[in-house]
């Protein structure tokens, strides 16, 4: 993966594919905008105090424990990956317990045991949906979540989350920006009326030694028509953290960094993602860099942010 040079100016937000055309020498058809809520006329300040007390209240996620787990015993059973794998699905959503694999972790040596007992959760996170037009916007109920994703890669099984609560969504802050997301989808997309919008708090933890990962699977997409890949609330004690653009060069497939930027609290990045190479002609990914604590002294740090997946319904 290979980076623009302009690494002076690179780094500037607000910014739109227009400006990023001019960055690396070539046009990029689908929408991408970078800005702070103020840019958008919303109270920035009044959204960071509304929302920066509330990810302590999230769980915590236990699929990527699950998934962390199935890697070390991949590792320490190559022969055996395609068991291991089989039996994985069960595993990941829940329905059976770690013992399902005891005949491995019985086989274990004390190293690659003591690792498997200390993976724990690194991620808080709760969901809430809702429908969009200009005229309203209604919550849906829960329901589980997957990613329009190949069935070989694990996002696309049905992982159930806590649904956030009330005051988190509830709020006019909140509203005001699903508001702004839906003008700036029809901004982008001027023939979109209604729109699913899925909001994910998430929590990040990184500690001494062991970074928080912001996307453990690497560059990808997440199988929505747009995405919101951070508006970040919180970096406490933490660098790194770094949302990266990057385009699918067509038709080899190579991928190219064309945008990065370590969003600040208030900032967010949106553009197109799964088949906006057929809507908008630019086939865009996005990635983002772990996070470490910036003084170990402090004790952990923590990336905390609302990303969005934005699906045009009609």
């Amino acid at each position: 993966m290979s980076s623009v040079s302009k690494t002076d100016i690179i780094d500037l937000i607000p910014i739109s594919e227009k400006e990023i055309s001019q960055l690396v020498g070539r046009t990029i058809k689908s929408p991408v905008r970078l800005a702070r809520l103020r840019d958008l006329g919303l109270d920035e300040n009044g959204f960071l105090a509304e929302h920066a007390s509330i990810f302590e209240e999230l769980s915590w996620d236990n699929y990527d424990v699950r998934r962390e787990r199935l890697e070390i015993l991949e590792e320490a059973f190559p022969g055996e990956t395609t068991v291991l794998r089989e039996l994985f699905p069960s595993y990941y959503l829940g329905e059976e317990a770690e013992s399902i694999y005891s005949d491995w972790t019985n086989r274990l040596n004390d190293e690659q045991r003591n690792r498997f007992d200390q993976v724990e959760p690194w991620r808080r996170r709760s969901v809430a949906t809702f429908v969009v037009d200009e005229d309203s916007i209604m919550r849906e109920p829960p329901s589980g979540f997957s990613q329009a994703v190949d069935e070989s890669d694990i996002r696309s099984l049905p992982r159930v989350f806590d649904e956030s609560p009330d005051a988190h969504v509830e709020n006019k802050h909140f509203q005001s920006w699903l508001r702004a997301v839906y003008d700036l989808v029809c901004e982008v997309r001027p023939e979109a009326y209604k729109l699913r919008v899925s909001a994910h708090f998430m929590s990040i933890r990184a500690s001494h030694g062991s970074p928080g990962e912001n996307s453990p699977e690497g560059a990808h997409e997440d199988g929505a028509d747009y995405i919101i890949s951070a508006l970040v609330v919180n970096r406490i004690n933490v660098t790194g953290g770094e949302s990266q653009i990057i385009e699918k060069i067509l038709p080899q497939g190579n991928k190219e960094l064309i945008y990065h930027h370590t969003l600040q609290p208030g900032e967010f990045a949106f553009q197109s993602d799964t088949r906006d190479e057929f809507i908008h002609g630019t086939d865009l990914w996005h990635h983002v860099t772990p996070i470490r604590t910036a003084d170990p002294a402090l004790g952990e740090g923590w990336r905390e942010l609302i990303g969005f997946d934005i699906n045009v319904i009609e």
